[in-house]
């Protein structure tokens, strides 16, 4: 068993997300490819309605939330929205993985991620840029995490490595997963727009535990490109 885990959970919804994760294991070489001969990393991914157990020798688990032996089984992204990120990160500690990549299944994987970064910082998070946090934030949430800083960033939470070897990491991480079931992710901000769940609670859980957040290249959208991604992040 490798210490490093690509943790990933997909569906049916807005896009085909079942799709999205073969496109990530895809991008991996699958599990004799980058994953295991290059990187050394371990697979554990779920699909709620998925429609294969397997791809490329990577095993995919069918029909269930993620579930933690402390937490138990995530629930209902209706009820919950993204609850499962933190849910699936935990299971993988849970199982003794102390090097968590935490991929959306639309991220596709181009070089070994920054360990020695990670290590340092506990959370390797990147800046979601033009969008600041206190945008997307409610006062309740502000409130649960202690947030004060009014210039918070807000992180890109489609790709999040988490190193638990850090002092910080853990707590942060069940501070992020008490935020979901003491309902911090599933308020609307105060002006009427959509809080950012999971993104906006754990960007605030970072800026008060002094977590860097860093800096990358730049977003391309779809008039930047011949192809019609929904987005592309360069100097990652």
């Amino acid at each position: 068993m490798s210490d490093k885990c690509l943790v990933s959970f997909a569906s049916n919804g807005r896009e085909d997300y079942r799709k999205g994760q073969l496109g990530l294991i895809k991008s991996c070489g699958g599990k004799d490819y980058y994953t295991k001969e290059l990187w050394g990393y371990d697979f554990l991914l779920r699909c709620l309605d998925g429609y294969c157990d397997e791809y490329m020798n990577v095993p995919i688990k069918l029909g269930s939330y993620p579930i933690t032996r402390k937490y138990g089984v995530s629930w209902q992204h209706a009820d919950m929205p993204y609850q499962f990120k933190p849910f699936a990160i935990y299971e993988a500690f849970e199982m003794g993985y102390t090097k968590i990549l935490w991929c959306d299944s639309t991220i596709r994987l181009m070089k070994e991620p920054l360990w020695e970064l990670a290590a340092e910082h506990g959370i390797l998070a990147w800046d979601n840029q033009g969008h600041p946090l206190s945008n997307w934030i409610t006062d309740y949430a502000k409130e649960n995490t202690g947030l004060t800083d009014p210039n918070a960033k807000q992180i890109m939470a489609c790709c999040i490595m988490f190193d638990f070897e850090h002092p910080k990491t853990l707590k942060v991480v069940e501070d992020w997963i008490q935020g979901s079931l003491n309902n911090s992710f599933h308020k609307s901000t105060e002006n009427g727009q959509p809080s950012r769940h999971d993104q906006s609670y754990l960007s605030a859980l970072m800026s008060v535990n002094n977590i860097e957040i860093q800096p990358y290249g730049v977003l391309a959208y779809p008039h930047y490109q011949p192809i019609k991604p929904t987005f592309i992040n360069f100097g990652v």
